[in-house]
């Protein structure tokens, strides 16, 4: 019997919702077909079977949340082995479940004190009481779970009790904010927020609250940039492949991250060290109709601008259908948010944590400007640069900025590079 589990596929999915079977009990079903598709706070995820074998048992209707560590569905693979009672969670269980990408190790295990016993309190237990997604969730917030008093059943610490420690943590730590009570005057209308929206309410709020930003801008002259585009565009269209000014910038961006590293970085302020990514994975903030999604291109730094434009186009429309596959969203190392599709030249990007930078483009327009003592009109390209001021300093800001700057005013470099 094979037990298939939700698997945690990290960057802050705790759970999912089954949007739609296409198997029922009794069906045979072969390896690598599609089971299930599983609504998560950033995709819809296919879900294949990993063995052939016979539904014995659904673990959730359509519908219905389910979390990491949970059972998707039993599966009789012929191969003998004591199927998991989905009413009582193992204590000592864990096994490689494929998950939504891959093989992740999955543990079902509930950590607990040899002492504890229904009369016991959690004020002696070295380990709290709580499942494998309750654990991630307080690491992700920020929470000792150690600290938290759980309301469950023999004091089990529940989800619920973890984002009440999140505000009280919170409230310890800021100014009050008071209650906005909402006029009953006029008409108004309750519209709750998407999954995916309270995901970024997390992500910006977690961003703000840890790292002290600052941001740079300034403006780059790209008269070049604009005339070796307009030259080659037919020509690429002719491939297939949309050049954008985009597939530029990256390149110019992973140019920079390479000559200046600790921007190419996380800090790990548990440990109070740099985290030095070997590899860059670069994220592009795209906007859905859902919500705002940053999927990555992975190793950015070993494909042309002709394989950066062709891939951030199937990329783009992958997110934008919510068809891209998590381990796009997965392992960002540096971000690029594009103001200038919104009609914009400059904003104050937030940071992507746990990195320590972001690009911000703006819309490319004529201006006069003075060149060699002389006003003449050029296109000029807004950038904004926020970083993390705790272990990015204003003048390594500037140094980075200017080096892209230069990239981009002169795009043969990137040709060359």
């Amino acid at each position: 019997m094979y037990d298939f589990k939700f698997a945690d596929i990290g960057e802050g999915i705790h759970e999912g919702k089954i949007l739609e079977w296409f198997f029922k009990v009794g069906d045979k079903v072969k390896e690598g077909e599609t089971l299930v598709v599983v609504e998560t706070d950033k995709v819809n995820a296919e879900l294949p079977s990993p063995v052939d074998g016979i539904i014995e048992k659904l673990g959730a209707k359509e519908g219905d949340t389910i979390e990491v560590g949970q059972t998707i569905v039993l599966i009789n693979d012929g191969i003998d082995s004591n199927p998991i009672d989905e009413k009582k969670e193992p204590l000592t269980e864990s096994k490689s479940a494929p998950g939504v990408i891959g093989e992740i190790e999955v543990s079902s295990e509930v950590m607990a004190s040899s002492t504890e016993s229904s009369n016991t309190t959690k004020t002696n237990i070295n380990k709290a009481l709580a499942t494998p997604v309750a654990r991630q969730l307080a690491k992700d917030l920020g929470v000792d779970i150690k600290q938290i008093n759980g309301s469950g059943e023999f004091g089990r610490v529940l989800k619920e009790d973890i984002y009440k420690a999140t505000e009280i943590k919170k409230a310890s730590q800021t100014i009050a904010i008071p209650k906005v009570s909402v006029s009953a005057q006029g008409e108004v209308e309750y519209v709750p927020i998407s999954n995916l929206r309270k995901a970024v309410v997390r992500a910006m709020t977690l961003s703000k609250q840890i790292i002290p930003h600052t941001v740079l801008m300034d403006e780059v002259i790209v008269d070049q940039l604009v005339e070796l585009r307009n030259k080659v565009k037919e020509q690429t269209a002719a491939q297939n492949i949309k050049l954008t000014y985009m597939a530029f910038i990256m390149k110019a961006a992973v140019l920079a991250l390479k000559k200046f590293p600790h921007f190419n970085a996380s800090f790990d302020q548990e440990n109070e060290r740099m985290v030095y990514k070997k590899y860059i994975n670069l994220g592009i903030a795209v906007d859905t109709p859902v919500g705002l999604i940053v999927p990555n291109i992975k190793d950015a730094d070993k494909k042309s601008i002709l394989e950066l434009a062709q891939e951030l186009r199937t990329v783009a429309d992958q997110t934008v259908n919510r068809t891209v596959q998590l381990a796009q969203l997965q392992n960002t190392t540096f971000t690029i948010t594009n103001f200038g599709a919104a009609d914009v030249a400059y904003g104050t990007p937030i940071i992507n944590h746990p990195e320590v930078a972001i690009l911000g483009i703006g819309k490319i327009n004529q201006k006069p400007v003075v060149i060699n003592g002389e006003i003449k009109i050029a296109y000029i390209l807004p950038l904004s640069l926020a970083v993390d001021h705790r272990v990015i300093d204003g003048a390594d800001a500037g140094r980075f900025l200017s080096q892209i700057k230069s990239l981009l005013n002169d795009p043969m470099m990137l040709l060359l590079s």
